[in-house]
């Protein structure tokens, strides 16, 4: 978990008098993520992370449906080292087309440093491409319940306990929880990957620009993923 998340949910514990075993134990319930995110709410001079919309840039061997219209690319090596608990590659790209309002289908393409592209034409209208960066974050399960991180204990102490995990929502580093999500706990609505055994490797936000009204959750097994088996991951549709 992000250093400056971890202590600030500490420090929320103390403020509530919350025993810290118990804000311990709400901590390891928490996962790390990294939010993809326009660069107004970053500070100036920091590296794009990812490229989204426009037009992919592919090999020109690699066939890939051309109504099928490109979400994001992103760079490896700009995503924060160490940060994610889930396997993801430190150099290459990652390119994901998707149908992203009424359709379970898409790429997830892995492109090793060095590889040679060129533009792809698409039979879909595109927006134009803006540049994306990454910002740590973490997250937690939308069922997260006091009794979950606390045996027993008074009311008093179930009542703070429920606040810290309302204020953990809002700790400064997760409030771009809409932007696209890399790793961490899925935001379902009726279907969250994790009860299929699945985690989430990559989140698409509800937007106009990529769905609006929807949010595509991709997702997979901790083993394909650290394999890359992307050809293997599932697209989730939820409206």
């Amino acid at each position: 978990m992000n250093t400056s998340v971890r202590q600030a949910v500490l420090q929320a514990g103390r403020a509530l008098a919350v025993p810290e075993a118990v804000t311990e134990a709400l901590i390891r319930r928490l996962r790390p993520c990294v939010y993809l995110c326009p660069c107004d709410e970053v500070p100036q001079g920091a590296r794009p992370a990812a490229r989204a919309l426009g037009l992919p840039h592919l090999p020109e061997d690699v066939e890939v449906p051309s109504y099928r219209p490109h979400v994001v690319t992103i760079d490896c090596a700009a995503i924060p080292a160490g940060v994610l608990d889930i396997g993801f590659p430190a150099d290459g790209h990652l390119v994901v087309l998707a149908e992203v309002s009424d359709y379970d289908e898409g790429d997830v393409i892995y492109l090793p440093a060095g590889t040679q592209t060129v533009q792809r034409h698409s039979q879909r209208k595109s927006h134009d491409s803006f540049p994306l960066y990454a910002v740590p974050g973490t997250t937690a399960p939308d069922d997260l319940h006091w009794s979950q991180v606390v045996e027993g204990g008074d009311a008093g102490l179930a009542g703070r306990v429920t606040k810290l995990i309302d204020e953990v929502r809002e700790i400064p580093g997760v409030r771009w929880r809409y932007d696209i999500q890399l790793g961490g706990h899925s935001r379902a609505w009726h279907n969250p990957v994790e009860e299929r055994g699945k985690v989430l490797f990559l989140s698409i936000p509800e937007s106009e620009l990529f769905g609006d009204g929807c949010i595509t959750l991709v997702s997979g097994t901790r083993e394909q993923i650290a394999e890359r088996r992307y050809d293997e991951l599932e697209f989730d549709v939820e409206s």
